[in-house]
């Protein structure tokens, strides 16, 4: 809905996030902002999706929209526009969570394999249900470290998202990697 309203404008030709956001700072033009959720819209959605339900995550991506909106000015070009973007989605997750009290999901029913799914199709869910199980027995801290070098972050980057230290965003990762490789010992056997 938000992209759709922002798609009405002409599309720029600049690429560049960082002088997009700039730019979208500097003349409250839509159309850059539109650029930025074309571009990173999808990756924002499926960081949350991997961490929650797809409509929880759909309504944090357009809370996370809505707050560059918002707190635009806020960006101080410090760090890369989608490093900005998914600490905004991480810390309205984090609040979400608090307020729910939840901080541990179940599987969820969209990744069971259908019946009649040729078996290559059933093979891969069913491995994609296996991760993604594996994932969710993972503490929150190290599942989410763990998420954002899968969507591409250096060490600094994550560090940047969860206010942390690169050091324990080291630990994490080595800690998320140690638990899955014993938890796939365990399965295999």
């Amino acid at each position: 809905m938000l992209l759709s309203w922002l798609n009405r404008h002409s599309a720029l030709p600049e690429s560049d996030p960082q002088r997009l956001m700039q730019a979208y700072i500097q003349t409250d033009n839509p159309a850059y902002l539109a650029q930025l959720i074309h571009s990173y819209g999808d990756d924002l959605y499926h960081f949350l999706l991997k961490q929650s339900d797809p409509a929880l995550a759909a309504d944090l991506s357009q809370q996370s929209w809505l707050k560059v909106m918002q707190q635009k000015q806020q960006f101080a070009g410090h760090s890369s526009f989608k490093t900005w973007l998914f600490a905004i989605g991480r810390n309205l997750l984090l609040d979400e969570f608090r307020r729910q009290k939840r901080w541990v999901y179940e599987i969820s029913d969209d990744l069971a394999a259908e019946d009649n799914s040729p078996a290559a199709a059933v093979e891969q869910q069913q491995s994609e249900l296996k991760l993604q199980h594996l994932l969710e027995q993972l503490p929150l801290l190290q599942r989410e470290t763990l998420l954002l070098q899968l969507e591409g972050f250096s060490l600094v980057q994550i560090a940047q998202i969860t206010s942390t230290e690169p050091q324990t965003v080291k630990s994490r990762l080595r800690y998320a990697r140690q638990a899955l490789a014993k938890q796939l010992g365990e399965h295999d056997e």
